[in-house]
């Protein structure tokens, strides 16, 4: 392919030849030899970059190598750094003079170290190496989709872009607590229990006296107190704690609601590292873990255990759902369109080019039958000629028409022929003959003839205008899609034409390839679409299931986003009086907006400076932008003001349950969270 450069070369040569091959020939052949002799050179060094690149490009080959802590690993770690080492070669027979070569980094990871792209020389059998060092910041799924080649020439007259795919993912794990998150609880006592277990403030078979009580038939003679019973002179029975293992229980929201926002930073992201790092000090505290994941439709459960497996199954688990997108249910099917298809330019540049996956200008014709008044077109086109031909049948023979109709299309027709006759020209009679018979026709059947133009001038309305660029992105788009799904070509029209099939395509399209598509927030009617009220009754649910299969002394973590739900909020919080009633405890952690200030720390924003009454100065904001960002800080205030309301709402309705409400913002240490849990657990905890 010509880059801008090659063409004004080819163009600039191709003028002084015609210059010395027409102007000045009489006079000199020099400026028509040099111009000849510079095409030769810039055809022989095309056809060496075409043979070089076709040969050497084949056969390029990709390796990649992912370490974190200087070895290879299938998984990843949060905010642990890793290497890249990737190795670029080909086995072609001809040098790659001069190549462009970057490695596509994945969103949501930030470069710590090295550079992505280099540029080099590839000789036949020896390689290029890419290395630098990056950073995954939060959990979830990181993508690596291949190599971005860019071949040229040494002069820049010609280039050519390939994507070297080679697509490989990587689950990013929460990271693992360090000291903070490796506590040990300590007995009031400094007695330490055995793995898993807790004093409970109960009466059972522990060995941590309780109470003593007096002795009452059936009761076992080695729990008498023989010396309090000979100071009381009566029988007294010793009550001794129970023994039980807590269980924490884990519930993470992962509504659609939770999922908004930029790769690695959002909500979900937040709760599901505070889950994990909530799991680990639980473990470390030798307790039993559990995870459920919720949404607004279903629930996934993971039973309490304390194993190594286990824990490491609770971390890959959030990092599944760490890397849940939002849905593009809702979302313009322009704009999904606009963010697939500069990436299957970028990932699929050989099939997505011209020469291989176009729109032929037959495809572009605008069909007119597709609307209902298209058929009395037709009918306009075909009434003439079938009139006209029935009226030559009758005139062999046929039957005639009605008697009115019959004189109207005579006159009709005599009055065409004489016309047709005065304006033909006086040429050859056999021409004359001809030509007046055309002329005829055309005047006879008039109607047809503007009903053919109107139905020409609607199809190839169709060649011109937005839609031409519109439905070949479609096609080609579609054409992708069919070829990795192995439909064939129905499916490409299948595309073409319905609309929901081809949106569900492309969310999976963009959902493969770890793109996040911008959703909007609220529908036509003003309303926030990503709600999600159902997800009370879902928790409710899952809280009394826990609830009923739990044993004593269990601990309920929740953390979702419940702030906006409103009197949506109920089952939840009958659950949580349920789970208090039967004494376990219940935690509920909501995750705080950044852009939303808190209740405690939020101050008077200070009033809009009025304008009105100031003249305005050279270099200033004209007024109409004042008086909008006046509007937007007054929206920003009642919203914030609202959000504090619910929140308020929220809380008191839940610490009235029983539940204790706990606010995490971002940034904040979750070392507040594992305070809460060690209180919760009745216990103190040495760090």
């Amino acid at each position: 392919m010509l880059t801008p450069r090659g063409w004004w070369f080819l163009i600039i040569v191709l003028l002084i030849f015609a210059i010395g091959a027409f102007a000045v020939v009489n006079y000199t052949t020099v400026p028509a030899i040099l111009a000849l002799t510079l095409l030769l050179w810039f055809l022989s060094q095309w056809i060496y970059f075409n043979l070089a690149a076709n040969g050497a490009l084949a056969q390029l080959q990709a390796e990649r190598l992912v370490l974190q802590g200087g070895r290879t690993t299938p998984v990843l770690w949060a905010n642990v750094p890793f290497q890249v080492r990737l190795r670029v070669y080909h086995q072609g027979n001809f040098t790659i003079r001069y190549a462009l070569l970057e490695d596509r980094l994945p969103a949501g990871i930030n470069l710590v170290e090295g550079h992505t792209a280099t540029t080099a020389t590839l000789p036949r059998g020896q390689a290029v190496d890419i290395r630098y060092t990056a950073q995954c910041p939060a959990p979830g799924v990181v993508r690596f989709e291949g190599v971005r080649v860019r071949v040229a020439d040494l002069q820049g007259f010609f280039y050519r872009r390939i994507f070297l795919r080679d697509p490989v993912e990587f689950l990013v794990l929460p990271p693992l607590v360090d000291e903070e998150g490796n506590q040990r609880a300590d007995k009031r006592f400094n007695i330490l229990p055995p793995p898993g277990i807790h004093r409970l403030r109960r009466p059972g078979a522990g060995d941590e006296l309780h109470d003593l009580r007096d002795y009452q038939p059936g009761d076992p003679p080695k729990m008498i107190a023989w010396k309090a019973s000979a100071r009381k002179d009566k029988l007294i029975t010793k009550e001794y704690e129970s023994d039980v293992p807590v269980r924490c229980m884990l519930f993470l929201d992962t509504s659609e609601g939770v999922r908004l926002g930029p790769t690695g930073n959002t909500l979900l992201t937040r709760l599901a590292g505070i889950s994990a790092v909530i799991a680990q000090a639980a473990a470390a505290n030798r307790d039993l873990v559990g995870l459920t994941t919720f949404d607004d439709r279903s629930a996934q459960v993971l039973r309490p255990a304390r194993t190594q497996t286990h824990m490491i199954t609770v971390l890959r688990t959030l990092a599944d759902v760490a890397a849940l997108q939002p849905s593009t249910r809702g979302v313009p099917l322009e704009t999904m369109i606009r963010q697939v298809y500069p990436l299957a330019h970028e990932i699929y540049p050989e099939l997505m080019t011209k020469k291989v996956n176009t729109v032929p200008l037959s495809r572009l014709w605008q069909p007119l039958l597709d609307r209902w008044w298209g058929w009395i077109v037709v009918f306009i086109l075909v009434a003439p000629p079938a009139l006209a031909a029935y009226k030559l049948a009758n005139i062999l023979g046929g039957p005639p028409l009605p008697g009115p109709v019959q004189k109207i299309y005579q006159t009709w027709m005599a009055t065409t022929f004489d016309f047709a006759v005065r304006i033909t020209p006086k040429v050859f009679w056999v021409t004359r003959i001809l030509l007046a018979l055309l002329i005829w026709m055309t005047v006879l059947c008039l109607p047809s003839v503007l009903a053919a133009v109107v139905w020409l001038l609607y199809g190839v309305r169709g060649w011109f205008g937005q839609r031409v660029a519109e439905l070949r992105k479609r096609k080609q788009l579609a054409a992708l899609l069919s070829l990795q799904d192995g439909a064939g070509p129905d499916a490409i029209e299948r595309y073409i034409h319905d609309d929901t099939a081809f949106a569900q395509r492309i969310s999976d399209f963009l959902e493969h390839h770890r793109h996040r598509c911008p959703v909007p927030m609220y529908d036509d009617d003003g309303r926030y679409r990503y709600r999600c009220e159902q997800k009370a009754q879902v928790l409710a649910y899952q809280l009394i299931r826990a609830v009923g299969v739990a044993r004593d002394n269990e601990l309920y973590v929740v953390l979702a986003d419940l702030t906006e739900l409103g009197d949506d909020l109920e089952p939840l919080v009958r659950a949580c009086r349920v789970a208090r009633a039967r004494r376990h405890h219940v935690l509920i952690i909501v995750p705080w907006p950044v852009d939303i200030p808190t209740p405690d720390s939020q101050t008077p924003s200070p009033p809009p400076a009025d304008s009105s009454s100031r003249p305005e100065k050279l270099g200033e904001e004209p007024r109409i932008n004042k008086h909008q960002q006046r509007i937007a800080q007054i929206v920003q205030d009642s919203l914030t003001r609202q959000y504090h309301e619910s929140f308020r709402s929220m809380r008191r309705a839940l610490s009235q349950a029983g539940a204790s409400v706990l606010r995490v913002n971002d940034g904040d240490p979750v070392r507040l969270v594992l305070d809460h849990l060690d209180r919760l657990r009745g216990m103190r905890s040495r760090r």
